[in-house]
This record gives C-alpha cells, sequence and structure tokens, in this order.
C-alpha cells in the first residue's frame, strides 16, 4: 500500500482509499469511477460516430451542390457549426456564409 496524506492506494490496482474508508467505502468509489468512465466512453463513442455521420453527409452535399461545406464545433452547445463556401466551375472559392450551429442555432 502507497500512503499519500490522507489517500492510500494500492500500487497493483487502481483503488484509492481515504486512510480510515471501509473496505465497502472503498468498494463503492471504485464502482463509482468504473461507472464514470463507461460514461464517458459511451459519450465520446457517440461523438466519433456523430462526427463521421456527419463528414458523410457533407461529403454527399458537396458533391451535389458545387460547394464547400466546413465545420467547427458550436461554442454554445458542442454541438457542429456549418459553412458553406460557394465555388466555380474550378473549384476555386466564390462566396461564403457564416458558421451557423446546427444544435442551438448560435451563428458566428
Amino acid at each position: 500500500m502507497i500512503v499519500h496524506g490522507d489517500r492510500a492506494w494500492c500500487p497493483s490496482c487502481p483503488r484509492v482509499g481515504v486512510l480510515d474508508d471501509s473496505a465497502e467505502d472503498i468498494t463503492q468509489r471504485e464502482a463509482d469511477r468504473r461507472h464514470a468512465l463507461s460514461l464517458l466512453n459511451s459519450a465520446l463513442t457517440h461523438k466519433d460516430e456523430k462526427r463521421a455521420q456527419d463528414q458523410a453527409i457533407i461529403d454527399e452535399m458537396e458533391a451535389r451542390m458545387g460547394q464547400l461545406i466546413q465545420t467547427q464545433g458550436c461554442p454554445n452547445c458542442g454541438g457542429t457549426m456549418y459553412k458553406t463556401i460557394e465555388t466555380d466551375e474550378n473549384g476555386n472559392p466564390t462566396n461564403e456564409s457564416q458558421y451557423v450551429c446546427g444544435g442551438c442555432g448560435h451563428v458566428a
């Protein structure tokens, strides 16, 4: 067991406890930690899948419309903001819009 201040942990596992914790307290803390990591992993996986879906839609729209579509994260809601850039027949930009969030409507 390694002790630092009022905390103690086992060097061979991720469990951490306060020195006066019971075994049940430590077990519950570890269960809470694992649950939090599971939720975080789920959220990150969903975000990666959503980005892949968004990119597929963007690629299809660009091919159909003669426009480039750029994206960035929304500072308000964390959603995806879109901006269109019209192009000429050679793919050179001719006009562009502002970024608009598909989630909350924020404009930048």
